[in-house]
């Protein structure tokens, strides 16, 4: 399978397994490039705002032109970009425009609540384990509307089962924005 000069959002709520999945994604790919998204919210050293907070929301928005800037310019050198973080539908109007009509797929990795709860509070620290902010953005996930075809229900997967339906829906065209 290609995904050479095209771009795929794995994304999900804290503790879906975004990042374990994506790395193991991009060992299917000829060249490709993983790009996470909380290296982009890690730059900023001054004046960081919690990005899960209603204050955040111009930083997020930045960060996420950021992210899309970047992953144009890898696919359209021919790599196939994974792009992983929390990227909710809420940022598509964003991030999408910033792409230039490169093909942009999207995936939710959505495990039942109490499966991300368990894996984001036992990650530990430095990333995200306070289980207010982590309910809160579960519940952002829990319903998607039309972009809840692009959910993949995690619950009792192992990452290879993950990484193989990612990869049949991606080859099935379903994925795709």
């Amino acid at each position: 399978m290609t995904l050479a000069g095209e771009i795929l959002i794995v994304t999900g709520p804290p503790g879906a397994g975004k990042t374990t999945m994506a790395r193991s994604l991009v060992e299917h790919f000829d060249l490709a490039v993983l790009l996470q998204g909380d290296w982009f919210f890690e730059r900023i050293v001054r004046g960081w705002i919690e990005p899960w907070t209603q204050p955040s929301h111009q930083q997020n928005a930045v960060v996420t032109r950021a992210m899309a800037a970047s992953a144009r310019e890898y696919a359209t050198g021919g790599y196939a970009v994974v792009l992983e973080g929390i990227i909710g539908p809420w940022f598509l109007d964003t991030f999408a425009p910033e792409v230039d009509g490169v093909p942009l797929h999207y995936v939710v990795i959505r495990p039942n609540a109490e499966t991300a709860m368990t894996r984001a509070v036992e990650r530990g620290a430095p990333a995200l384990v306070d289980p207010e902010p982590i309910a809160k953005m579960y519940d952002a996930f829990a319903a998607l509307g039309d972009h809840e075809r692009h959910v993949i229900d995690t619950s009792g997967h192992d990452v290879d089962d993950t990484v193989a339906e990612v990869l049949a829906r991606l080859e099935a065209g379903s994925l795709r924005l």
